[in-house]
């Protein structure tokens, strides 16, 4: 090769290092907008127009775990398919939809649609810079109204495109049955969080909560062995504020803020490991897939 060919590849070497981040594709360290400088975002944009935004809450998770369970969870997960995928993370929240939980002291909650409309307007700003697609990571249930919401705005709305990649999505549905009414502090978000958070977790606190179903609940619990489909009328009950009268509330429902039939003392990071892990994988590949569009 003679020196001038020599110098030139040097210049093209140097060009693309300039123009394509080391940081832009390498995965193994996740992107954080926060982390991030505006020309780490500029730089990020020339190759990619995708972002994660994690979806939680700050709510009580019984008197073991913290309140920030479901925050972390979906910031956790967000940022492993980052580091997998390198698809940068931009947390916009703490506070989800969680009236249903403040019958407990430090419990925050927004409106659905206060929440819907920062959300949309955080998304706004990120469609002004580049980005066109979006995925919202939720680990908190009582977020599924503003995250619907939100999406369809940004879909029905924007020139970008917006799907829900956490749970109670479709490709988070699994065939594998969890314990029955382990929905909330209960055996699996104690094992995520020894996992996850482990200095945060109380454990000699954790203490198995008197649930008290209604007798409305009672009945269509036992209708349902019979005939399934009630548990959709089941579940219709749970999760509502004290004034609806439902007994679906927190305060209502459990002694101490667990909804769980079963005793978190027996929750493990192993456990935790192996379903933070299955939801991660289960969103990675759609992002994989997605990002193999050429349009």
């Amino acid at each position: 090769m003679t020196f001038k060919n020599v110098r030139l590849a040097f210049l093209w070497g140097l060009v693309f290092t300039l123009v394509y981040p080391v940081f832009a594709e390498s995965p193994g360290k996740p992107l954080v907008l926060q982390e991030m400088s505006w020309t780490d975002v500029r730089d990020y944009l020339i190759h990619n127009n995708m972002v994660i935004i994690p979806l939680g809450s700050t709510e009580q998770h019984g008197p073991h775990l913290p309140l920030g369970t479901d925050w972390y969870a979906a910031t956790e997960a967000s940022k492993a398919i980052s580091a997998r995928t390198g698809v940068m993370v931009a947390p916009v929240l703490q506070a989800g939809y969680s009236l249903y939980h403040s019958g407990f002291p430090g419990t925050l909650s927004l409106k659905p649609e206060t929440m819907a409309q920062v959300l949309f307007e955080s998304a706004q700003m990120l469609i002004k810079y580049g980005f066109r697609r979006f995925l919202f990571f939720s680990y908190h249930g009582g977020n599924r109204i503003p995250q619907e919401t939100v999406i369809s705005k940004i879909n029905q709305e924007t020139e970008a495109t917006a799907v829900a990649i956490g749970v109670g999505s479709p490709i988070q549905q699994s065939e594998e049955e969890g314990e029955f009414f382990d929905w909330h502090a209960g055996v699996e978000e104690t094992s995520m969080m020894l996992y996850l958070k482990p200095e945060l977790v109380k454990m000699d606190r954790a203490q198995k909560s008197i649930v008290r179903f209604t007798p409305q609940m009672e009945e269509l619990r036992e209708l349902a062995k019979t005939d399934k489909e009630l548990l959709a009328v089941w579940n219709s009950l749970f999760g509502v504020p004290e004034e609806t009268k439902k007994g679906g509330s927190s305060k209502d429902l459990s002694n101490n803020g667990i909804w769980s039939l079963s005793d978190p003392k027996t929750a493990t990071a192993a456990k935790g490991e192996k379903i933070f892990l299955n939801m991660v994988e289960r969103a990675t590949k759609l992002v994989e897939a997605w990002k193999r569009a050429k349009n």
